[in-house]
């Protein structure tokens, strides 16, 4: 049903990504400031969060296995949207959430009972956060019928609610804690724990979640097939790639910009909120949001491999350009690259997981590409960026992994190049 080009059908999809992507950001791309001014080092969060990824590799094809296998895709989703309403709040309750005396050592940190206290809370929400999101886009390719035009489409209200939240997050931090030596985020956790509760009514009352079609008896032999395929392989390999890259801006970014106003403008500090919330509101309105409407229609063109070629080429130049800022302010122009770095390799992933997922295992193949994106690959982006941020540098360590993206870029390239000469050879 559609009223001046507006899809109806289609509205609640869009609903759930705005008010759930809104409920993530004033959390997730602050959580290594929080961490850091908890005292905790880089390789801490860098621990926290290979622990969290590596917890990926099994939750997100498990949650695609038993909701594709029980037909009870719909239950689990709701479930982890208001369980994530209920946990992400109490981070702020965990003792010494907002005060700091500075870095403390790694081993008096693994020793402190307030420290797995925080990091079981993080894990816990996060692992809700990997169940809503598998399930999320599972369901909307279903409804699609695996069109990744259209999926672009319904995927940029994610950004957009990313979007406002990120800034208005931002900004108001810095408006509540005028004139304090620490942040305090009590204002994000309660837009975040707000914008929970608002998708599950929304995602309660109107949407309509597809359970799988066909016989279900047979998902991890389809599986088995889909992964005999050379090509499916070499495509899991680029996921994981690709998730090293983008953990470095999911998780080690804002501690980035944190560095540069510390250790070159700290007369930014003041305002760092504000500029790190902006900064999430280019990557998703400007970076993400044209991209994700457009991104089918290049992906149909260039091809999912290719695809993969362009995000690692962008991954590289933005990362070097990170390497040679100084002032936070300049990160800004940067993130408008957003859409062709993770925007355009999570876009081709899901697309291409689609297209090759046996009926009946859709939610299994999603979950497989979730494994290697935000999984094996995310995890083994944490552990390098923990190594780097700690022995290089937070600059440096841009630096370094920008010229390691430009490397696997041109790999990338000449493997492609080969598959496709060798169609026959590798099918």
């Amino acid at each position: 049903m559609s009223f001046l080009n507006i899809n109806f059908d289609l509205l609640p999809i869009k609903m759930h990504y705005f008010f759930f992507d809104s409920a993530n950001s004033p959390i997730i791309p602050f959580l290594s400031t929080i961490t850091k001014q908890r005292g905790y080092s880089s390789t801490v969060f860098g621990s926290i969060f290979t622990l969290l990824l590596l917890l990926n590799i099994v939750v997100k094809p498990l949650t695609g296995y038993i909701t594709d296998r029980w037909k009870c895709r719909r239950t689990v989703f709701l479930g982890s949207i208001i369980l994530n309403g209920l946990v992400t709040p109490t981070l702020y309750l965990v003792p010494g959430a907002t005060s700091s005396t500075g870095e403390i050592s790694d081993a008096e940190t693994f020793s402190s009972l307030q420290f797995w206290w925080f990091a079981s809370v993080v894990i816990l929400r996060m692992v809700l956060f990997m169940v809503t999101e598998v399930l999320q886009e599972t369901i909307c390719m279903k409804i699609l019928d695996g069109d990744s035009v259209r999926f672009g489409r319904q995927r940029l209200w994610g950004a957009v609610g990313s979007g406002i939240m990120s800034i208005v997050a931002g900004v108001a931090t810095d408006w509540y804690n005028s004139g304090k030596a620490q942040k305090d985020y009590l204002l994000g956790y309660l837009i975040s724990a707000t914008s929970f509760f608002i998708d599950f009514v929304v995602t309660f009352n109107l949407l309509k979640v597809p359970e799988t079609d066909g016989q279900t008896t047979n998902i991890l032999k389809d599986v088995k097939i889909v992964l005999k395929k050379a090509k499916v392989c070499v495509f899991l390999v680029w996921a994981t790639i690709g998730g090293i890259f983008i953990v470095y801006i999911w998780y080690y970014f804002i501690w980035y910009l944190d560095d540069l106003a510390t250790n070159y403008h700290p007369e930014r500090k003041s305002m760092l909120s504000s500029i790190e919330g902006f900064s999430v509101t280019i990557q998703c309105f400007i970076g993400e949001v044209p991209f994700f409407y457009l991104s089918g229609h290049l992906i149909k063109r260039t091809g999912h491999m290719t695809a993969f070629s362009i995000s690692f080429a962008i991954f590289a130049f933005r990362f070097l350009l990170y390497s040679f800022i100084r002032d936070p302010l300049w990160v800004l122009p940067v993130e408008l690259l957003n859409g062709l770095t993770f925007g355009l390799s999570y876009i081709a992933g899901i697309s291409y997981s689609a297209k090759i997922a046996p009926v009946g295992s859709e939610g299994t193949v999603q979950g497989l590409f979730s494994m290697a994106f935000q999984g094996f690959g995310a995890s083994l982006g944490a552990i390098l960026a923990g190594y780097t941020f700690s022995h290089l540098g937070s600059v440096m360590a841009f630096r370094f992994i920008g010229f390691s993206a430009l490397v696997i870029c041109v790999i990338q390239i000449v493997v492609n190049h080969f598959m496709n000469k060798n169609k026959k050879l590798i099918s």
